[in-house]
């Protein structure tokens, strides 16, 4: 999730520790202290970004999410955020307070990114499963206005009875989105023909109301864009970024537009290259991370060809995909692995 969300959920968690208690005194930190606590160590996993300059294709496929968002390994960083938090002298009485705090800021953070498609390695070091639930997308206005009300809430009531109360309204519209996707995959699995096929919904930007559906055989994937319903909110925000037409990519379950998609380019002189780079050794780490992935396109750069493949997890509509990873070869037949740039189709080498 964005880094705003983020601050959001921890500084709301760091509401529910109890206050504490020494030499028969009752110790307590305030609202805003609270949130800065909170706020400050639900962001802090995402320092592992610092490891994208190294490789980007590893810290997707290996490093992000891992060990700083797992579970097991939390408390070891609420610890180490209290060591750093009473080094003032202000916050030495507050340790036990601190440490709770920031443990439900860090678990927050974990959580919340588990909502998405990209999945958070929760029991890291020990497993690289990732746990994704497919709810939200990266950026979901919606959610975020739900913890803005609920932070505001907390702020002007302080009430500790109604800290957990409150969390009512963000649990609610998780769960109001649950039962969107819950129906729309009944109806999809229910009317189609290839019972052989797995279905799957992603959320997409913009509406809670718009999903991604990708149907999947040993052979093909297929993909479309479902409108569940009109969300007015949607077309205003597109229409802001300049992405005019982006709503009328997606369709009533009835008038699905069903795109074909698969490992191996249609052109048969493109084939045997595009087989090597997909089995290359060096792209292993694309391998492994890739969940839906589909050839994507060969390029021409300079003297060196290129072949590209990508993630459908990661395609929007009006959108470059932003999960672009391939191999160039060069005059001396040496195969490197690249990228393309986010918002641009231009190759960066990386680092081998």
């Amino acid at each position: 999730m964005d880094v705003v969300t983020h601050i959001l959920v921890g500084a709301c968690v760091a509401q529910i520790p109890s206050r504490s208690t020494r030499n028969n005194s009752t110790l307590n930190l305030g609202f805003c202290q609270r949130a800065m606590i909170g706020g400050i160590a639900a962001i802090f996993p995402d320092i592992d970004y610092l490891l994208f300059f190294w490789n980007p294709l590893e810290f997707a496929a290996y490093w992000h999410r891992a060990e700083t968002h797992s579970l097991l390994l939390a408390p070891l960083w609420a610890w180490m955020l209290t060591k750093i938090w009473t080094l003032s002298h202000h916050f030495k009485q507050f340790r036990s307070l601190v440490f709770w705090i920031c443990l439900l800021g860090l678990l927050s953070h974990s959580m919340i990114d588990s909502l998405t498609t990209y999945g958070t390695q929760w029991f890291a070091p020990l497993s690289d499963y990732r746990i994704s639930w497919n709810l939200l997308f990266v950026l979901d206005g919606y959610f975020t206005i739900c913890m803005i009300i609920t932070f505001l809430w907390m702020y002007f009531r302080q009430n500790k009875n109604l800290a957990l109360f409150v969390f009512l309204l963000p649990l609610s519209y998780l769960f109001f989105v649950h039962q969107i996707k819950h129906v729309a995959y009944q109806e999809i699995t229910s009317n189609s023909i290839d019972k052989s096929s797995t279905v799957s919904l992603l959320p997409q930007p913009f509406s809670p109301l718009y999903w991604q559906l990708i149907r999947q055989n040993k052979d093909n994937i297929n993909q479309a864009y479902l409108r569940v319903a009109d969300d007015p909110i949607a077309p205003l925000i597109s229409n802001l970024i300049g992405k005019k037409y982006y709503q009328d990519n997606f369709q009533p379950l009835r008038q699905l537009q069903w795109r074909n998609y698969s490992l191996t380019p249609k052109s048969l002189h493109l084939q045997a290259e595009a087989s090597m780079v997909w089995h290359h050794e060096s792209f292993r780490a694309f391998r492994d991370f890739a969940v839906y992935p589909i050839y994507y396109q060969h390029t021409k750069v300079g003297l060196d060809n290129c072949v590209w493949f990508s993630d459908l997890r990661y395609h929007w509509p009006d959108f470059l995909p932003s999960f672009r990873y391939g191999m160039c070869r060069d005059e001396g037949e040496i195969w490197t692995v690249h990228r393309m740039n986010y918002l641009t189709s231009d190759p960066v080498r990386l680092n081998q």
